[in-house]
């Protein structure tokens, strides 16, 4: 927590859980829909200025039939499943692999719902991972494009000077 609200420069508070939207679960896919789920996270946190959901539960998008995560540009808001980030864990510490993986999704999605694109560089944050070895390979830092697409896009040019 204390990572996150050091790198945006923000408050962050933790919320209580909250129960899933019934209407959010697909039977068919044995899945909750994201969008779904990210409407109703919006709709419960009211006034904030992002919203950053953590669930246990498997999810699907229009564009996928599972994600590990899904970010609203619009309304600033994003849900991550966590439960996938559990796979495959290895090492001596593998509680810190999940960290490390979910703090890179966090990233990821607060950085597309400041309108960051997807980054081309496989180290970058940005970088869009299809596995959790990709996840795992890349940084949990903008690289020095996206640093600057980040800084302007929040009004602060000091970088170009």
């Amino acid at each position: 927590m204390g990572q996150l609200a050091e790198a945006f420069l923000a408050q962050i508070e933790l919320a209580k859980p909250i129960p899933y939207p019934l209407p959010a679960f697909n039977p068919a896919k044995k899945r909750f829909f994201a969008h779904l789920i990210i409407d109703y996270l919006r709709e419960v946190a009211g006034n904030v200025d992002f919203v950053v959901g953590l669930t246990d539960v498997e999810l699907y998008s229009v564009h996928a039939n599972s994600v590990i995560s899904e970010t609203h540009f619009q309304t600033r808001s994003a849900v991550i499943s966590v439960g996938r980030l559990r796979d495959f864990l290895f090492g001596e510490r593998p509680e810190e692999v999940f960290y490390q993986r979910l703090y890179k999704e966090i990233i990821r999605s607060l950085g597309q719902m400041l309108g960051l694109p997807p980054c081309r560089n496989p180290h970058c944050v940005m970088y869009p991972s299809y596995s959790l070895y990709e996840t795992d390979l890349k940084s949990s830092n903008f690289c020095p494009e996206c640093e600057i697409k980040l800084r302007l896009r929040l009004g602060a040019t000091s970088l170009l000077r």
